[in-house]
């Protein structure tokens, strides 16, 4: 048996322009940019530490 299409039902247009408004590029947020600037800063610093331990902090600054 065949199926039978159906007429498509009208959307209502200011709807739908609503919600392809919404589209878009994803970015991440302010607050997610700067939580990864400080997890970079603090990874760096762990490493830098773990390398030249027994060295004046200010002198293992001076490398990087």
């Amino acid at each position: 048996m065949p199926k039978v299409n159906k007429a498509h039902k009208k959307r209502n247009p200011v709807a739908l322009s609503a919600i392809l408004r919404k589209g878009g590029v994803h970015e991440k947020s302010r607050k997610a940019k700067r939580q990864k600037q400080k997890s970079e800063l603090r990874k760096t610093i762990s490493k830098a530490m773990a390398t030249y331990r027994g060295h004046s902090f200010v002198w293992v600054l001076s490398i990087y």
